[in-house]
């Protein structure tokens, strides 16, 4: 069966990237189709013999219509998944500031006005989604691994992805479940483990001195895999969990591995991920 996929979200939000990233994974990408021509292209397409291809619609195409009802009609009749992507208002002004590209809305109008609009604009095809990103915090990196478990998600019986973060980077806001590791023993406090991570071996060791650690590690996967399988009733494919310390170097890393670890052995498939290592220690 082929697999379609709609791409829209706010401008500045990351969709040059994420087009890049699915012709990476082999999607055949058209972008700025007009609104006319979705249902068109899509007969094309399907009749070829290209096997995963994705669209991409932004505010542009509403000029030759609104697209919502005929990308609901593709999620109907052909089971195209929509992804659309966003961020704050502050990161999309931090991004036209770095670029200085000019936002499609921003004739007769700021910036800043120009991106509320949008916002609103694109809010019926936002409800239709069937995954928002929010890629405010997302690197290049970040957003290719978000996309991988999303789209695995669909290919594979299921997947869970494991994160590890440093609070004072802020809580990950697409997690299903947060977990705290802030009251263990810091390796950061110990001269020789203070510049490791918690994915080197010494780090490793330090925290097999305290079996509370493991009995954590342990307490933590018979959650995720309960609620793995209750979700999976429901039709649910992914469960996000993340891990926190203090920085993300240290606790929460090695924690996160070793969930990782654990829920593997029995044959689930794991996307891990460690949303702040290296950006400073705890």
């Amino acid at each position: 069966m082929k697999e379609i996929l709609v791409v829209s979200g706010l401008s500045g939000a990351g969709k040059t990237t994420a087009i890049g990233l699915l012709e990476d994974l082999g999607y055949f990408c058209m972008d700025n189709i007009p609104t006319a021509l979705i249902e068109e292209m899509t007969r094309l397409l399907m009749s070829s013999t290209i096997e995963k291809f994705a669209i991409v619609v932004d505010i542009r195409s509403e000029i030759f219509g609104d697209p919502v009802e005929k990308i609901k009609r593709l999620k109907d009749k052909l089971k195209a998944q929509v992804i659309f992507l966003e961020a704050s208002k502050e990161e999309i002004l931090r991004r036209y500031a770095l670029t200085r590209r000019k936002h499609p809305l921003q004739d007769g109008m700021s910036l800043e006005k120009a991106i509320e609009v949008e916002r609103e604009k694109l809010m019926d095809l936002k409800e239709i989604a069937d995954h928002v990103i929010d890629t405010s915090r997302l690197n290049a990196h970040q957003l290719r691994e978000k996309l991988l478990s999303i789209l695995k998600a669909e290919w594979e019986e299921g997947i869970i992805r494991i994160m590890s973060f440093g609070y004072r980077f802020g809580i990950p806001m697409d997690a299903d479940f947060v977990f705290d590791a802030r009251f263990f023993p810091n390796p950061h406090y110990h001269p020789n483990l203070s510049h490791k991570t918690g994915l080197d071996e010494e780090v490793r060791e330090f925290f097999k001195e305290y079996p509370q650690v493991e009995e954590y590690v342990k307490s933590i996967v018979k959650i995720i895999l309960t609620a793995f399988h209750e979700y999976s009733k429901e039709g649910r494919k992914s469960l996000t969990v993340a891990i926190g310390c203090t920085g993300g170097q240290h606790r929460s890393v090695y924690i996160a591995r070793r969930i990782a670890e654990e829920i593997s052995k029995i044959g689930i498939s794991i996307l891990e991920e460690h949303r702040d290592l290296g950006k400073g220690i705890e």
